[in-house]
């Protein structure tokens, strides 16, 4: 199972920046009190505290709060999404599914417990699409080059066969997705008590056949 912590994925992330020492400090700092305690509820001074610096050194590379929400969400885009897509694509391609309820199923549950294992970051992320269109446009954009290069040639394999409608990978992607969103995202946003992940999976695994199939 491709789980990936997206915290790690994210600290990884800044090797490869510019940034010194102390400002990738105020990164991972950020990034755990952004989840913690919400972008509004976080001061800089919270910041600076936990990153172990002046809050003049916050100040001294990222002018405001959002300048540093904006140097968090750009690795997300470029770097962290591509990884963790990349490797959850790889292990789907190698694995030689027999059948589409066979891919279907590994798939929505391995996106599953993905999600409820990185849902005090993803959160972050939720809020915040909802009310900046051009993160929404950005993240979207990114998803479906990553879902088309991933899936595109396992849709084809099983469309093939008849077990799947032609529709082009985008749409399919969509529709798989946004089922297992309408599972995930309460359980990140409002922290609801969580469902049996088994079982949550093969009801949604059913769901999808349905509407799937030619």
């Amino acid at each position: 199972m491709a789980l990936n912590n997206v915290e790690s994925l994210f600290a990884a992330s800044l090797q490869d920046s510019d940034l010194s020492a102390k400002q990738k400090a105020v990164l991972r700092a950020s990034l755990t009190l952004f989840a913690d305690k919400g972008y509004d509820r976080t001061s800089t001074a919270d910041i600076a505290r936990l990153a172990g610096v002046s809050e003049g050194t916050v100040y001294k590379r990222f002018k405001t709060k959002r300048d540093i929400f904006e140097a968090i969400t750009t690795p997300f885009v470029d770097q962290v999404l591509p990884t963790a897509a990349g490797e959850f694509f790889k292990e789907i391609s190698t694995a030689g599914f027999p059948d589409f309820r066979s891919l279907l199923t590994f798939a929505v549950h391995d996106r599953i417990v993905f999600g409820l294992a990185n849902r005090r970051e993803l959160k972050i992320f939720v809020q915040e699409i909802v009310a900046d269109p051009q993160m929404f446009n950005a993240l979207a954009a990114r998803a479906s080059q990553l879902f088309t290069k991933g899936l595109a040639p396992l849709f084809k394999q099983f469309q093939d066969t008849g077990e799947l409608v032609q529709w082009d990978a985008i749409r399919i992607g969509r529709y798989i997705i946004s089922t297992v969103l309408g599972y995930v995202l309460p359980s990140v946003i409002a922290r609801t008590p969580e469902q049996n992940v088994d079982q949550a999976t093969q009801e949604i695994v059913e769901f999808l056949l349905k509407g799937l199939h030619p």
